[in-house]
């Protein structure tokens, strides 16, 4: 039996905490196009004449990639105000909503030229048209479920394990077609699957590479196998149309890294994906949810104790090289040769590959916060570790990784990435956390 004034203030947060979302979404969006604030105009030499003329006379043909984080953004932000709508009783709420993303997106185009090394162009536009469309069509089909999800979270401080299911799907999604960089050209449609994925065998180290990416495909499929088993109402360990599916939807994103500039698609990627989605299925049959957690709980001091050799492979990811001779000098010039503003390496770099290091650091600090969880839950005090103190652990493990590649490596230190593991220890203990809450809670049931 629901509690009518319990639910109405749980709506009244929601609804508060996507305002929040989409106005604070809004503020990192102005601070990272405005990077980095080397103002080399006036008002008077950039007219709103001169701005439609730049548009339209500005070259079309931009770098690949620049794109992505135009439109990654604006589908994030019309996501997030399209629930707000959804959620507000104000009147005409829908019109001002989508009219103020699009001036907010224009005003962002003309501000940047004001701004030394950063400009603009149609093909930003575009991009933040199509964010518009994509935010609207993620919303139609997945709007009504993170309402739900959120609000079930509010409630019992969990996730069911169908909720569970459907976000694995699509980090799945997302790391697979990760950076979205994609781009068609008739060399592509010419070459077809022949070239892609291949030239990674050719040598030692493209072999090693290579065969990386085959267990990486392995390892992010087996989850989906075991939780899809779980949740599974059918006997069977193989239930066919589930393994047909899914093996018509890994094509289909095989396909789609086909055409991204990064993407590398192949058949042994292909096959080598679907068997750790069927070596899910059958560890998930074999085994419940339950006892995989149980079992991680006890095996908890060998996590903490192998710790140390992930963190040592995150290092070597980051340029660590012990065998690199630095001295005090050659670090203080790296030093100075730095800037500290966050998200400053992003603009250096370029969209696609900012968004790279992005992931990488997520991938490397998401498990962090849920070996956290873990030894919290073995202790039964999940419930006491703050969002802060999390966030404070994560900057404090990102600052000495920082500073050791900066020391055996001469590596510029990025106060983004800091400022990224401090949001990733957080959000990898409570995600586990809700895991776990959901996995017991479903075996109550």
């Amino acid at each position: 039996m629901t509690d009518p004034q319990e639910d109405i203030e749980i709506d009244q947060k929601i609804l508060r905490l996507f305002l929040n979302a989409t106005s604070l979404l809004c503020l990192f969006i102005f601070y990272a196009a405005l990077l980095p604030f080397n103002i080399t105009s006036s008002p008077g030499e950039v007219s709103l004449g001169g701005f439609v003329n730049t548009l339209l006379f500005a070259e079309t043909g931009t770098q690949q990639g620049q794109w992505i984080a135009h439109v990654i953004f604006n589908l994030l932000l019309t996501f997030l105000g399209s629930i707000y709508c959804t959620l507000s009783t104000r009147k005409n709420v829908w019109p001002l909503m989508y009219v103020a993303i699009m001036v907010f997106g224009i005003l962002i185009e003309y501000f940047q030229m004001f701004i030394g090394s950063r400009g603009t162009s149609m093909v930003d536009i575009y991009a933040n048209i199509a964010g518009v469309v994509f935010g609207f069509i993620a919303w139609w089909f997945f709007g009504s479920f993170t309402v739900k999800a959120v609000k079930h979270i509010y409630k019992n401080k969990t996730l069911p394990i169908d909720f569970v299911k459907r976000l694995y799907i699509a980090f799945v999604v997302i790391i697979v077609l990760f950076p979205f960089d994609f781009y068609i050209n008739t060399l592509q449609l010419e070459v077809a699957f022949a070239t892609k994925g291949l030239p990674l065998f050719e040598n030692d180290i493209g072999f090693g590479i290579g065969m990386f990416s085959l267990a990486a495909s392995v390892l992010l499929l087996f989850p989906l196998g075991v939780i899809c088993q779980m949740s599974s109402k059918r006997g069977d360990v193989f239930d066919k149309r589930l393994i047909l599916n899914i093996a018509v939807a890994l094509l289909f994103l095989e396909i789609l890294q086909f055409f991204e500039v990064s993407g590398q698609s192949s058949l042994p990627s292909y096959l080598f994906k679907l068997t750790g989605f069927c070596a899910g299925l059958v560890l998930g049959r074999v085994f419940s949810l339950t006892m995989l957690l149980e079992t991680m709980l006890r095996l908890r001091l060998v996590f903490i104790i192998i710790s140390p050799v992930f963190l040592y492979l995150a290092l070597k990811l980051k340029g660590l090289d012990f065998d690199f001779a630095s001295s005090l000098s050659s670090i203080m010039a790296v030093i100075k040769d730095t800037n500290f503003l966050p998200f400053r390496y992003y603009v250096d770099v370029g969209s696609a590959e900012a968004l790279l290091s992005f992931l990488l650091n997520l991938v490397i600090f998401l498990p962090i916060g849920g070996l956290l969880a873990i030894h919290q839950i073995s202790k039964g005090k999940q419930n006491e570790q703050s969002f802060s103190g999390l966030a404070w652990i994560g900057l404090f493990i990102a600052t000495i990784l920082e500073g050791v590649v900066l020391i055996w490596g001469l590596k510029r230190p990025d106060v983004t990435n800091i400022l990224v593991a401090a949001s990733a220890v957080p959000m990898g203990y409570y995600f586990f956390i809700m895991i776990s809450n959901a996995v017991f809670q479903n075996a109550q049931d």
